[in-house]
């Protein structure tokens, strides 16, 4: 349903050139985050199979996983709990999106280590990282898509404002999912239950907030920064294990 959405204009045919000239910026983050994707598959001994994989359900099912999240998710605040329009309009971003999406994204990485029998910390890590970037590239496209096709806007600006993003947001938060997801579940000693309930924990957290109202102010600092250190945190956790 999704990339259907990129073949409807809406009588917008000419734009097409400028709408590829503007995702296009989005290279300047998915080139070093792929670059560092790469280092790490070598680093950890990750076959290309298991790396196709993980691109190719990220880029597929990720998106479709969340929107069926947030279907549910929005059905039970609006048609059970009956939440006003002023909370859906300043929450339900809140609520709904670290759920339905970091799930979604989740799912993605335990059918990729599942199909793989990989299911170890450092598999968890980049096939989380994979399946947050894949995420973000959708997302990137379909946003700009609609505020070109259906706002009647450029989408310079709407582009320029989640490649900012983009170094701390997703890839971040499900990979902090992903070894959290396994960590919980397997059998794995490294890392206990407890920090794996807190590697979830966190990344619902960052992205709780970072949908939330309260990302303002000195919090549009403070934010970023928790994220990229819980990230490292993550990160070298996670690499000086032997497995």
């Amino acid at each position: 349903m999704i990339f259907e959405e990129l073949a409807q204009p809406n009588g917008m045919e000419a734009k097409y050139p400028l709408f590829l000239l503007t995702i296009s910026v989005a290279a300047l983050y998915i080139i070093p985050l792929v670059y560092f994707i790469r280092y790490l598959e070598k680093r950890y001994a990750i076959s290309k199979k298991v790396s196709h994989l993980n691109w190719i359900l990220g880029l597929t099912a990720g998106v479709a996983f969340s929107d069926y999240g947030h279907t549910a998710i929005g059905y039970f605040l609006l048609e059970i709990v009956k939440v006003s329009d002023d909370f859906r309009y300043d929450w339900g971003a809140a609520v709904s999106a670290p759920f339905a999406e970091e799930f979604g994204k989740a799912l993605v990485v335990l059918l990729v280590l599942l199909i793989a029998r990989k299911m170890t910390l450092k598999h968890a890590l980049v096939s989380g990282i994979i399946a947050g970037l894949s995420f973000q590239i959708v997302e990137d496209i379909m946003f700009t898509f609609r505020d070109m096709f259906i706002g009647k806007l450029d989408g310079f600006e709407t582009i320029i404002g989640r490649v900012g993003q983009a170094g701390w947001t997703h890839w971040v938060f499900t990979m902090l999912f992903a070894i959290g997801m396994v960590a919980l579940f397997t059998k794995q000693k490294a890392i206990s239950k407890v920090q794996g309930v807190l590697w979830i924990a966190a990344s619902i957290g960052l992205h709780f907030f970072f949908n939330s109202p309260l990302h303002t102010g000195i919090l549009t600092t403070l934010l970023p920064m928790a994220s990229v250190l819980l990230g490292l945190l993550a990160y070298r956790t996670v690499d000086q294990l032997t497995e």
